[in-house]
């Protein structure tokens, strides 16, 4: 016991010694969410649409109106604990265990302690992601399949079958949770092409794809009679598009013509959920018509390339840089990812710009009443904290240029892998958002997958910069190294002469 109690303290001296930074932010990342979750029991609600998952999950059927079966099952998995407390819980959990997760890959990849401490930072800190988990909401269960999809992959250069079969079992979750996720799986399974691993890896991952998310889409159409992952789809891509429709111009048929907006191009809402929500003329549509509505978007699309061109890339620039301006309904949108001091209402006239808190006993589809609420010290200190704990747009930006150059940087040099893989996961990240601006509008919560990527792929492009630096100085040696050899030969040259 005596000799072994040194060696035990020496031991743990040398771990905390070895991982401290990470520890500090994990410690932080833990005090947070569970001030959180004290201070704003049992869980945030966000408008309708937690009310809908919750709807969904006590009938799982396909195409039910939200976006994927993934969280719904989830949700029905939860409801003998009969408090949505419980989900708010399991994801704050799943986000700390993400970020060790994120920190042991990169640690096993060879970066040092500060550096994989950074790469897991925002998934510990970020204010967007603790609220986000404090939601009864789909974000943070695609996060977590997709994210730890990439970790498994990425974990070797070459990953075998098990470990194909897992990512691919993570990334059909991913996908029946957001079908976004469809086009992440056809990069992952790129990547598996160009690393060159054998066709029973590629098959393995392939395979459970197609059976889990072919299978869910063959249910669809049995149902519904759309192979579809949302019967809103078409609606969502009208929303994307009504910004830009320019009618006057368009070649429409006189019942495509029917869907024109009724206001004038430069008098057209800022976001475009309120078409799903306000419009009346696009509600006074069946969800039958989906494809009808989808088919006048695309349109647009196919006749305005260069105005949808420029809106998606506009709307994908606000999350990689700085200084972005936005209007009052956008600025409203993001109020509901702050932290509120009190979430009773402002005024009957004011349009309420904050999460609702759900009902704290029950698995009922309905919010508890605001006005019931109450405000506090460490509610205000909360508030503070999600409006100034961010990661910044500049980060992301960063994160981009970091990949490139880790990419084209001395290519031939070893650790290129590091550089490839940091491309892979911030160019994954870039293709999220600017799918989501494409499909849907821009929004904060939508580019919060591609923050926890792009922070991976930004520490790994950096990891490989540095390295290819530091054994470039130790190869090249210093003028000073030179002279003093020079000076230390030429006496053994005269002590042998003269000998």
């Amino acid at each position: 016991m005596t000799t072994d109690s040194p060696h035990r303290r020496s031991r743990l001296a040398a771990l905390a010694a070895q991982h401290w930074p990470f520890g500090a932010v994990f410690a932080v990342g833990v005090v947070i969410r569970v001030l959180t979750t004290v201070s704003y029991w049992p869980a945030f609600w966000f408008l309708t649409d937690s009310g809908r998952y919750l709807d969904a999950s006590t009938d799982l059927r396909p195409a039910s109106g939200v976006n994927g079966i993934g969280y719904p099952a989830l949700l029905r998995l939860l409801s003998p604990t009969g408090s949505v407390a419980t989900v708010s819980i399991l994801q704050h959990l799943a986000g700390l265990g993400l970020g060790v997760a994120i920190y042991v890959f990169l640690r096993r990849r060879g970066l040092r302690g500060w550096l994989a401490a950074l790469g897991a930072t925002p998934v510990l800190l970020d204010s967007h992601q603790v609220v986000l988990e404090h939601y009864v909401m789909s974000d943070v269960l695609f996060i977590v399949l997709l994210t730890s999809a990439a970790l498994v992959l990425l974990r070797r250069e070459r990953p075998g079958v098990l470990a194909c079969l897992v990512a691919g079992l993570l990334m059909s979750g991913a996908v029946l949770t957001r079908s976004v996720g469809l086009g992440v799986a056809g990069i992952f399974l790129l990547l598996l092409v160009v690393r060159r691993t054998g066709w029973k890896q590629r098959g393995a991952f392939a395979l459970v794809l197609a059976l889990v998310v072919g299978g869910y889409l063959e249910w669809t159409r049995r149902e519904t009679g759309r192979a579809t992952f949302s019967p809103l789809q078409g609606r969502y891509l009208y929303s994307r598009t009504a910004k830009i429709a320019d009618c006057d111009r368009l070649r429409l048929t006189p019942e495509q013509r029917k869907l024109c907006p009724s206001q004038p191009l430069d008098q057209r809402p800022e976001r475009g959920d309120w078409y799903l929500t306000f419009d009346q003329n696009l509600a006074s549509y069946p969800v039958s018509a989906d494809d009808f509505i989808g088919g006048f978007a695309k349109e647009v699309i196919r006749q305005q390339p260069g105005d949808y061109a420029w809106l998606v890339l506009r709307d994908t620039f606000r999350y990689l840089a700085p200084g972005q301006e936005v209007g009052p309904a956008h600025r409203c949108l993001f109020g509901w990812w702050v932290m509120p001091v009190d979430v009773r209402d402002e005024g009957p006239d004011l349009a309420r710009c904050k999460p609702f808190l759900a009902q704290s006993s029950s698995f009922d589809p309905a919010h508890a009443d605001p006005a019931a609420d109450q405000p506090s010290a460490l509610r205000r200190a909360l508030h503070v904290y999600s409006q100034r704990v961010q990661t910044p747009h500049l980060a992301l930006g960063l994160s981009v240029l970091l990949a490139l150059a880790a990419l084209v940087y001395r290519p031939r040099r070893p650790g290129w892998r590091d550089g490839l893989d940091g491309f892979v996961l911030v160019g994954t990240g870039v293709a999220i958002m600017a799918a989501s601006v494409a499909t849907s509008m821009y929004e904060v919560r939508y580019g919060a997958p591609s923050v926890v990527l792009m922070a991976v792929g930004g520490a790994l492009a950096a990891h490989r910069l540095i390295s290819v630096r530091s054994r470039s100085s130790e190869r090249a040696p210093s003028p000073t190294d030179e002279d003093s050899g020079s000076h230390r030969a030429a006496p053994n040259k005269v002590d042998v002469e003269t000998s």
